[in-house]
């Protein structure tokens, strides 16, 4: 099993890919659930190493418009306001 420090490691790099693709104008999609399909995976991959997630890069078809975006304001409390 891996330990939570390099779960942690795992999840920044996979993030850094998925905005280094979205830098590139590609589409990105980060799937955790992988297991469904493990054996099959590890066999096309050719590993014996533990397979924590997956991600799905290319060219989106079509004109994608961005989902909307929560307002950062209303999620956000600053410690000045907290009495």
């Amino acid at each position: 099993f891996m330990v939570c420090g390099a779960m942690q490691t795992m999840g920044a790099t996979i993030q850094n890919m998925l905005l280094a693709a979205t830098e590139q104008r590609l589409g990105s999609l980060w799937m955790c659930y992988v297991f469904f399909a493990y054996p099959q995976i590890c066999g096309w991959l050719g590993e014996k190493a533990q397979l924590a997630a997956g991600i799905a890069v290319g060219y989106a078809e079509g004109n994608i418009q961005k989902p909307k975006r929560n307002d950062l304001e209303k999620h956000t409390i600053y410690w000045e306001e907290i009495e």
